[in-house]
């Protein structure tokens, strides 16, 4: 819009430079024409205009950029819920003029903490644009992870050798140990390893992963996947990844993956699933992903038997979403907004759960004025609630007490059932909540809903203080883009700890970021991931890999791309 804005500017110079002579008119000359200097770094550049929810265009006046460099090295990178992960897009894709006295180096983590949480083709693009710091370090470090998580280890490998300075720091050692051993360079490779081990940065899984690409052969132990390095070296390796190996990956290798076409179907699924609970990747694309496999005819007749077999097989969920898709004529809403419930149903963790509320939102709004039964109604209602739609949730609440004149007329599974979602509403919309309950003659817990789980503490509290006085300086100062960014980094606490400064200090700064909404979805989604916490563990992913196709129900495949 501002290239159009620039182009129309210079369109009207030209024309009023034209001598056209008209009779008895006078032609008045034009209005001066204001125009303002595109961005070329890479911290001010963004994605997001003022309507898919930008924040203000003066986000970071008045911050101090060394408080915004800390805030941003410790950005999550496995954002802890959907909202968190939606607050992180609108503060770090919204445009906006760096602060006094910003170097590129700000930019580079900027788009560092985007590729790692997940934002990779926003990274990219940004990237592009920048046309100042290309030569920083942390510029040049979010281009090497973004080449890694697009597969392109050769580019990766080139940006660190063509480094002029820094060498030193711990990705550039760790990427040459990477480097030399794809190349099958033993000598530099058994130098750089011992340069990691001797200053205490060799960590475990790196050093498994290097030594297997180095010897071709599987590590006696095959550890789990976290960075965009161990991706890349897990795939260079040749190992099988499994979704048993992507319990603490980081958004930007699950988002790699989820677009990964050569990989299995099962596991791309349940990477967009997780990045989706992240905030990181939009339904729509999990729908492609959905469409994108083919099952065997037999499969799809029998889709609600396969999913009774494989509850918990991620493949369920796409072959469910596709046989519910084939049901559009006007007779089949009813067996529709069944298997709709069915297939929410089957989810049995939270990243699932919220996965496939956003997919079948749009299905769940056409079904209104449609019969359910009250578990049905149960079920639409905490999608609707998922995605932040606590009108929807009111009225499939009310669904489930259909004409009844309280809760009391319910079987007592379905009444407590109903008393916990009426609960959860009230942490999204109170008033609704408030008045539901009151009409099936119920009690809330509090004005406020049930108490949510906290977020972990960060393992140092010196780091806690500094996130908290950043915190406050925002809300002093009304310094919306650091309020944002001190809620983020308050989120990616690691330790075992209770963090309830933490907790206090991502609502506080949500608020004063101007993301009420997405305060009040963050304690939502907490309270309902709880929940997920006392369900029974399900079978072991990794192992469940080793099953044949035969063994697994179905054999999918990805449909051919249309030319």
């Amino acid at each position: 819009m501002r290239r159009n804005k620039l182009l129309f500017a210079g369109a009207v110079a030209a024309l009023a430079s034209l001598s056209i002579p008209l009779s008895g008119a006078q032609v008045a000359p034009p209005e001066t024409v204001e125009t303002a200097q595109l961005p070329t770094d890479a911290f001010s550049i963004g994605a997001l205009e003022p309507s898919e929810g930008a924040l203000p265009g003066a986000l970071w006046s008045g911050s101090n950029p060394q408080t915004l460099d800390f805030l941003l090295s410790h950005a999550p990178s496995r954002p802890a819920s959907p909202s968190l992960g939606l607050a992180m897009r609108r503060t770090l894709l919204s445009p906006g003029a760096k602060p006094q006295g910003a170097d590129a180096s700000l930019g580079g983590k900027k788009l560092l903490a985007l590729a790692k949480a997940g934002f990779i083709d926003e990274a990219r693009t940004i990237a592009s644009l920048a046309t100042v710091g290309r030569n920083d370090l942390y510029v040049a470090e979010a281009e090497a992870t973004l080449s890694l998580l697009g597969g392109d280890a050769d580019a990766a490998c080139r940006r660190g050798a063509s480094l002029n300075g820094g060498r030193e720091a711990l990705f550039w050692v760790r990427l040459r140990a990477f480097c030399y051993a794809r190349a099958g360079e033993l000598d530099a490779f058994d130098l750089t390893v011992n340069l990691l081990r001797e200053r205490g940065a060799l960590a475990s899984a790196d050093e498994a992963l290097f030594f297997s690409m180095l010897s071709k052969t599987p590590p006696k132990s095959i550890p789990s996947i976290e960075t965009a390095l161990q991706y890349a070296a897990f795939k260079e390796a040749g190992l099988e990844i499994a979704p048993g190996h992507l319990s603490q990956a980081q958004g930007g290798v699950l988002a790699a993956i989820a677009a990964d076409s050569a990989a299995r179907p099962a596991l791309r699924i349940e990477a967009a699933e997780q990045a989706a609970a992240m905030g990181v990747l939009a339904p729509a694309v999990l729908k492609r992903l959905f469409n994108e496999i083919e099952f065997e005819v037999s499969d799809m007749g029998a889709a609600t038997d396969v999913a009774a077999a494989r509850p918990n097989d991620p493949m369920t969920d796409a072959l469910l979403y596709q046989s519910i898709a084939a049901m559009n004529a006007p007779e089949f809403v009813r067996d529709k907004a069944m298997r709709i419930a069915l297939a929410l149903s089957r989810a049995d963790s939270f990243h699932r759960a919220y996965a496939l509320s956003q997919v079948y939102a749009d299905d769940i709004n056409a079904l209104e004025g449609v019969l359910v039964t009250s578990e049905e109604a149960g079920a639409f209602a905490l999608a609707m609630m998922a995605t932040g739609d606590s009108v929807g949730a009111g009225r499939w609440l009310s669904a489930m007490i259909g004409e009844n004149e309280s809760v009391a007329a319910l079987p007592e599974d379905l009444g407590m059932a109903f008393i916990d979602r009426v609960n959860l509403l009230a942490l999204l919309d109170p008033q609704t909540a408030a008045r539901i309950a009151r009409s099936a003659g119920v009690s809330l817990l509090s004005e406020e809903g049930p108490q949510s789980a906290t977020l972990p503490a960060h393992g140092d509290p010196a780091v806690t203080a500094r996130i908290l006085e950043a915190a406050f300086d925002a809300v002093d100062g009304d310094k919306v883009g650091q309020a944002g960014l001190a809620a983020l980094a308050a989120s990616a606490g690691g330790s075992s700890a209770s963090g309830e400064v933490e907790s206090v200090i991502v609502s506080e700064g949500l608020r004063a970021a101007g993301m009420p909404e997405l305060r009040r979805r963050n304690t939502f989604e907490r309270a309902w991931a709880a929940s997920f916490a006392t369900m029974a563990p399900v079978a072991d992913d990794a192992a469940e890999t080793a099953q044949t196709p035969e063994e697994r129900g179905f054999v999918p495949r990805l449909k051919p791309q249309k030319s």
